[in-house]
């Protein structure tokens, strides 16, 4: 299940000033505790704007990500401590460049830009059946035109012939 940065954030913030527990939280949401408290070490090192920074799509360079690799290959860091230090809203992200540097070497690292937020099964089926409302109505609208033309042609050819 895709958590959102908006949930991520109600959930630190359900926690920290309402003292919802982290297991309840854990059970509420369906994801586990280890997670929570991701969420919440990012929230204290970056503060709120680490969740509601969703508007730009953040580019990590090659050197940036090649940085932070060889911080976790030194084994000196857990994979989740250099995320929260580089304010990544989900550590995944971090594996996936290790694991791609360690199938391909720095070759397979390059630049890129952000993950873009996905959207929740709600939306992306409200976004197709909108699109095939939108091409519906395109579609109606052309075969209106059509028949607008038509029924005047008729009429013009029935004026034409009367008047003979």
């Amino acid at each position: 299940m895709l958590i959102t940065r908006e949930t991520k954030l109600a959930i630190v913030k359900r926690h920290l000033e309402d003292g919802v527990t982290l297991k309840e939280l854990s059970e509420e949401f369906g994801i586990h505790t280890s997670n929570i408290k991701y969420y919440l070490a990012l929230y204290l090192k970056h503060g709120e704007s680490v969740f509601t920074n969703s508007d730009s799509v953040k580019t990590y360079t090659r050197e940036y990500k090649l940085k932070a690799i060889k911080r976790y290959i030194n084994g000196n860091e857990s994979m989740r401590a250099i995320a929260v230090d580089l304010g990544l809203t989900d550590f995944s992200v971090l594996r996936d460049w290790v694991v791609k540097y360690r199938n391909g070497g720095e070759d397979a690292i390059q630049t890129s830009t952000g993950r873009k937020n996905y959207l929740l099964h709600e939306e992306r089926q409200d976004k197709i059946a909108s699109d095939e409302l939108k091409e519906r109505i395109k579609y109606l609208e052309a075969e209106n035109e059509y028949l607008k033309k038509s029924y005047s042609l008729i009429l013009e050819r029935s004026k034409q012939s009367k008047k003979k």
